[in-house]
């Protein structure tokens, strides 16, 4: 099986290498290192690195999306079986390749036929949680509980790092999308592949190390008598989380019940801007680009930017 390890990368010079000396340290080799560089401007990528690596350079940060894409398009002309993506400020356990393959090789044919994705559980370092993936139903998303003993679950989407995408899908499936950007291109391209009636699995004790929500931006805020959970991300990150689920919930999601799926999306998008008021200082350019990522998901404006 051939493995290209993507890493996506922009501006950490000290994390970058963590993350290149980490997956040259896997038990099961990947075939060659990609790493996409997103327009970085502090040199990060302005030195000489193993033969493995080939870097490629963006004029433009393009995203996660972007970079994915892109790390998708060149496994595919270097016809490699697999590609497995992870953040550069990720760290996969030594042997966390190597238990998605052989979980892989044990499949048997049919199961391996219909799977097009295997991801490595991701584990918040700092708070010591790990992050399950999703699965969709009629109501909408929700969070995978799965036995804590079992080796392996079903997941319909989980975030890019730590996962990996057969390339041989992925030609049927196509790339992902350029215009999501950033936030919920992963959970829209998992659920692309669920519909295409595709699996995917997490392996449980395949670990990646990843600081999702940094702590000095997550805080647990006293409200009366309640604690209310805020979490602060730049304004460009509340732009396309709102823009890209209001667009994915109102006009590809197969189940429009407005009562399971509309109204809900609504309920939360007012209930975080009331939280965004009280609770953030200045919270203005957040506001508004959650009215605005709103607005254009609504209207299927996904050309647009931030």
């Amino acid at each position: 099986m051939k493995v290209l390890g993507h890493i996506h990368t922009f501006n950490d010079e000290d994390v970058i290498d963590q993350c290149i000396q980490a997956v040259m340290a896997q038990t099961y080799p990947v075939e060659e290192i990609l790493i996409v560089d997103n327009a970085s401007i502090d040199k990060t990528l302005d030195r000489k690195f193993p033969d493995k690596v080939h870097i490629i350079r963006h004029d433009e940060n393009t995203g996660t999306n972007g970079s994915v894409n892109t790390g998708m398009k060149y496994a595919l002309e270097k016809d490699h079986d697999w590609i497995w993506i992870l953040d550069a400020d990720t760290l996969p356990l030594p042997d966390a390749l190597e238990k998605l393959v052989r979980l892989y090789e044990g499949f048997p044919p049919e199961l391996q036929e219909k799977t097009w994705t295997l991801s490595c559980l991701p584990k918040e370092e700092r708070i010591d949680r790990l992050h399950h993936g999703v699965n969709f139903n009629e109501k909408g998303v929700y969070e995978i509980s799965p036995d804590p003993d079992a080796e392996y679950y079903e997941c319909d989407a989980n975030m890019w790092t730590g996962s990996m995408y057969k390339l041989e899908t992925v030609k049927e499936i196509g790339l992902p999308e350029l215009d999501y950007v950033l936030d919920w291109g992963d959970v829209i391209y998992g659920y692309i592949g669920m519909r295409r009636g595709y699996k995917g699995f997490i392996h449980q004790s395949s670990i990646v190390l990843h600081n999702l929500h940094p702590m000095d931006t997550l805080h647990y805020l006293r409200f009366g008598i309640r604690k209310v959970k805020v979490f602060w991300s730049p304004p460009i990150r509340f732009y396309y989380l709102w823009r890209n689920s209001t667009y994915f919930w109102l006009h590809l999601y197969h189940h429009k019940n407005f009562f399971n799926i509309v109204l809900p999306h609504l309920f939360n998008f007012l209930k975080w801007m009331i939280k965004a008021t009280l609770f953030i200082k200045k919270p203005g350019p957040i506001l508004w680009a959650c009215v605005r990522g709103f607005w254009d998901g609504l209207f299927k404006k996904l050309h647009n930017r931030y």
